[in-house]
């Protein structure tokens, strides 16, 4: 809980949310009074600010670069990045009462599995995540203040001597905008690992109920009829669970589709962009530096990793609903071979028309033809899965090519 306070105040503090966390409740609530007058004139800065910030970008790209079509890569990725920045003000204030009913909803799944321990691969993932995030703004610092940036336009040393302050104050409110994108990628990355993470601590409830089931009293009485309704009341405490968690990730699904979209969109540009301009270095034999390419080749590298880890992530949700299912049918098929008799045990006949009915409805959930049962995809475009990640390292390499051909035609 205390990472969740220190999250909560960086995203009140930059204008991502206006919740606050509530101890004595553990829930979210809005805040009132001079939280939502900040909240408000931030965001109308940042509505404001965000289109003179990519003109800005844009010019110093056309003024100062050498090459046109990679002043165009950089341009369009700054326009996507604006676009993204618009859909996040739009739904941190048109969709904040769905983001607070899922905010609490997590919460009570946290407090109800708060007996699992977080292992270390969970907290190792995410902090590999959030490094591989923060190289957007080396990319973007090199754009504000690095070779063909409009601080360096004209300029024939390479040291700087004095900034203007004006280009100071646009560099601040850029990075600012970088920092929201940022912090709203990685926050829904964590909610979805924390997602997988709950899934785990399904899976190895329905376990151990399968073990509980045999600890069964074999001979009829009060016993038996106690012990098959405390099995009972458990398994429905679990099935609801997965229920509300299911019915969270989708409405998840629903409020940040479209910023997840722009985000992997921005990352594939801009792999694109550096990318292309490292075999423009490469290509340029005479004033070809190493160092730069090591740096564009690594920075690439970097990118590429932070659209697998958007992809793996929902992939490995889909494995641990697998693994749940196959769980629940393991506790349905041990729950058969249990010796019941119709009248006294109740409790475990309705515990095994439950399961039969919790097998059917994941299997229908998890059959390979999604689009009839489930609506996953993102915008309706395309599943966030290992095939859709091959599929985009494909096109990168085309749309690099063909940039190359372009170039080399009309420059060489």
């Amino acid at each position: 809980m205390e990472l969740l306070a220190i999250v909560v105040r960086l995203s009140r503090a930059i204008g991502l949310c206006n919740l606050r966390y509530v101890a004595e409740r553990k829930r979210f609530e809005f805040d009132h009074g001079l939280m939502l007058a900040y909240w408000l004139l931030l965001n109308l800065l940042y509505l404001v600010l965000t289109p003179m910030c990519f003109l800005g970008m844009v010019y110093s790209y056309f003024s100062c670069q050498g090459m046109d079509m990679l002043s165009m890569a950089f341009s369009c990725v700054a326009l996507v990045k604006s676009c993204s920045l618009f859909v996040i003000l739009g739904s941190i204030w048109f969709r904040r009462h769905r983001i607070k009913h899922v905010c609490n909803g997590y919460l009570r799944l946290l407090d109800r599995f708060a007996q699992y321990n977080w292992n270390y691969s969970f907290w190792r993932r995410h902090f590999w995540k959030l490094l591989l995030s923060n190289t957007r703004f080396v990319v973007l610092f090199s754009q504000l203040f690095g070779p063909g940036s409009a601080l360096m336009c004209g300029v024939d040393v390479e040291v700087v001597t004095e900034v203007p302050p004006i280009y100071i104050g646009l560099s601040v409110v850029v990075v600012l905008l970088e920092v929201l994108v940022s912090c709203t990628d990685s926050l829904t990355y964590f909610v979805l690992g924390t997602s997988n993470r709950l899934l785990e601590c399904m899976s190895q409830e329905a376990l151990e109920l399968r073990q509980d089931l045999r600890w069964l009293p074999p001979s009829r009485g009060r016993h038996r009829a106690v012990y098959q309704r405390q099995l009972l009341a458990a398994w429905r405490r679990l099935w609801y669970s997965c229920l509300h968690l299911s019915n969270l990730l989708v409405e998840l699904l629903k409020i940040f589709q479209a910023q997840m979209l722009l985000n992997v969109f921005t990352n594939y540009l801009t792999e694109i962009s550096i990318f292309f301009n490292l075999v423009v270095l490469i290509a340029d034999a005479e004033f070809i530096s190493l160092w730069r390419c090591y740096f564009n080749f690594i920075i690439c590298m970097m990118f590429h990793l932070d659209i697998l880890m958007h992809f793996s992530i929902f992939g490995a949700n889909i494995t641990r609903w697998k693994h749940l299912s196959a769980r629940v049918q393991q506790l349905w098929l041990a729950l058969k071979t249990v010796h019941m008799d119709s009248r006294e045990d109740t409790h475990c006949v309705a515990l095994l028309h439950q399961l039969e009915f919790a097998v059917l409805h994941l299997n229908r959930k998890l059959q390979p033809r999604t689009k009839r049962v489930r609506n996953l995809q993102i915008v309706g475009l395309f599943d966030m899965n290992r095939a859709s990640w091959n599929s985009m390292n494909a096109s990168i390499w085309i749309n690099v090519l063909i940039l190359w051909q372009l170039a080399y035609k009309k420059y060489y």
